[in-house]
């Protein structure tokens, strides 16, 4: 998947977006589990917006559907 500068995004919005706290997309990251992201740097993490929404997309529960 390409992704363009103007998709990314820092950790507080990415975490706002998908309705988590940084801290636990910061969990996430060091567990495994969690969206894909860039790691710019040792300390500079984005995320892409279109991957989030995948990801989002992918964890989506369709109650009452086949098992």
């Amino acid at each position: 998947m390409e992704t363009h500068t103007q998709d990314l995004i820092r950790e507080a919005e990415a975490a706002a977006l998908v309705g988590l706290a940084p801290k636990s997309l910061a969990n996430m990251r060091s567990r495994g589990g969690g969206p894909p992201y860039i790691r710019l740097s040792r300390t500079a993490i984005r995320y892409s917006r279109r991957a989030l929404t995948d990801w989002l997309k992918e964890r989506t529960v369709h109650p009452g559907g086949a098992a």
